[in-house]
């Protein structure tokens, strides 16, 4: 894929200071890509060393497509090993860069014109809450007249137009190329979910960061980082290694806790729902009123007390809010601005997403939760909006982290009277298997009820439950395929609700 877009440069200004060679060739660049498939005319070729290949076993296609320069790890022993055969059979120009993976970021970044440093940018991070928050920031900003654009798991764009993404941070090249787009719009800010994917890969290397939330750290990803304290430090990197204006920490976390200890306090905006921790923090909870729509939030912050008009239910979204306005407290905007932007905050759509159909049936809320932490959350918020039975249809994802599955089932058999488990994206793994190890969570499993078949599974609640009861779907919120085998398939949990309940979605 071409930049046509991008002036391009020549190859010595695109990697000075970072090419192993002191001298290049003056060839000009007119695009960067990571993929082969991606290359066109005049391109670098970046071949980044991966986990399952090697982007050098890659560069003969590359030179095929357009290639002028390959462009490889010099700290990679697997490609200065295949380099010399390389060589001998593709004519171009080989350029080293140490540790190609850290510096890939602010190469791409360079190439695109440093877009990050034209507009502000809020990095978002956590176990729960990125999307949430991320979502309330660019209301709240567009609210005042602000221009923001998003990145995140919902997609990317400006305000509320979203195009779908696969990613909640994409690679360094995609993300640059949209921050290169956002800047061409004239956007003043970008609010980004970084992923610890991300930080641990480097993809948000090149990005100015102007301020880093954390929302919390629970248990997720141990299947790829291995260890909580592998996940932590990963996050921990969005603090530490970008030059930021702001920290935004929930100080009611443990791991908010370490890192405002480890950041420069002046730096520092730490946000609180808790009564007792609220005097000792910049953004605290005052009081939370709870409305038919969803609740009013006042919070005292170093401008004075300012009242959030939300459509949000949950304690976790007390959380996000308090969030949201601490770090629209660290962009420096006055109290004016701040309380228009708080005006009237709504969910982001399968984000405790409430559905409501005629007075004869049970209303539904559908829900991204995916983890023990989000489940209990979303269970003990929708439970304060519940007259009668609490229900819950979930499952979990195959091919990801095993050990949540216990804790999961545990949790829906506390905190709601009727548990339904189903397929939630199986992948490659035995269905049954996955719900075997939820099963196996709970004390008495034999009053779960086993409906694999996802659609099945939610019509089933929702006619057998009365009308005062509510039926909470979690894990895949707006997620628009199920994931079987290698297949995608087409599915919305929001869809399925809106045709049974017969509401808009």
């Amino acid at each position: 894929m071409t930049n046509p877009r991008v002036p391009g440069m020549p190859l010595p200004e695109l990697l000075a200071g970072f090419a192993v060679l002191e001298s290049l060739p003056s060839i000009p660049i007119c695009n960067v890509a990571s993929n082969s498939a991606e290359v066109g005319a005049n391109s670098a070729f970046i071949a980044l060393p991966g986990i399952r290949s090697n982007g050098v076993d890659y560069a003969i296609d590359a030179v095929k497509a357009g290639a002028v320069a390959i462009i490889y790890d010099a700290s990679d022993e697997y490609s200065l090993q295949r380099i010399p055969l390389l060589s001998k059979q593709v004519d171009t120009c080989w350029i080293g860069v140490e540790q190609l993976g850290r510096a890939n970021g602010h190469i791409v970044s360079r190439f695109f014109g440093d877009p990050a440093k034209a507009m502000t940018v809020v990095g978002v991070t956590g176990t729960d809450g990125k999307s949430s928050v991320t979502h309330l920031l660019t209301q709240a900003l567009t609210r005042i007249g602000k221009s923001c654009a998003s990145v995140g798991t919902l997609g990317f764009g400006i305000g509320n137009h979203l195009t779908p993404d696969g990613l909640t941070t994409p690679d360094a090249i995609t993300l640059q190329s949209r921050l290169h787009q956002f800047r061409q719009q004239r956007c003043e800010y970008v609010v980004m979910e970084v992923s610890s994917h991300a930080l641990e890969q480097y993809r948000v290397n090149g990005c100015d960061f102007d301020i880093a939330v954390l929302t919390n750290l629970g248990r997720d990803h141990l299947d790829y980082h291995g260890t909580q304290q592998s996940y932590a430090a990963a996050k921990a990197r969005l603090f530490h290694d970008f030059k930021l204006s702001g920290r935004v920490v929930n100080a009611d976390d443990s791991f908010g806790q370490q890192i405002s200890e480890s950041v420069d306090r002046e730096s520092l905006l730490r946000y609180s729902v808790a009564g007792d921790a609220a005097a000792d923090v910049e953004v605290g909870l005052v009081a939370c009123e709870k409305t038919h729509d969803g609740q009013n939030i006042r919070a005292a912050t170093p401008l004075g007390e300012v009242t959030a008009v939300t459509a949000l239910m949950g304690r976790f979204n007390v959380e996000n809010t308090l969030a949201c306005i601490a770090t629209l407290v660290a962009l420096d905007l006055d109290y004016n601005q701040l309380e228009l932007a708080l005006k009237d905050l709504k969910p982001i759509p399968g984000r405790m997403e409430k559905f409501v159909g005629s007075p004869s049936r049970a209303a539904a809320v559908v829900d991204f939760a995916h983890t023990e932490q989000a489940l209990r959350a979303c269970l003990e918020a929708a439970r304060e909006y519940t007259d009668g039975q609490l229900w819950c249809v979930f499952g979990c994802g195959g091919d990801r982290d095993q050990g949540k599955r216990r804790g999961m089932g545990a949790a829906v058999e506390e905190l709601a009277d009727r548990c339904i488990v189903t397929d939630d994206n199986p992948r490659s793994e035995s269905p049954q298997k996955i719900v075997a190890e939820i099963l196996a969570g709970m004390r008495q499993p034999d009053k779960a009820c086993v409906v694999h078949n996802r659609h099945a599974a939610i019509e089933y609640a929702l006619s057998q439950a009365a009308p005062d009861d509510l039926v909470v779907i979690a894990g895949k919120g707006h997620e628009q395929v199920q994931i079987v085998g290698n297949e995608r398939r087409p599915f919305s949990d929001r869809h399925v609700v809106s045709q049974i309940l017969q509401v808009d979605e």
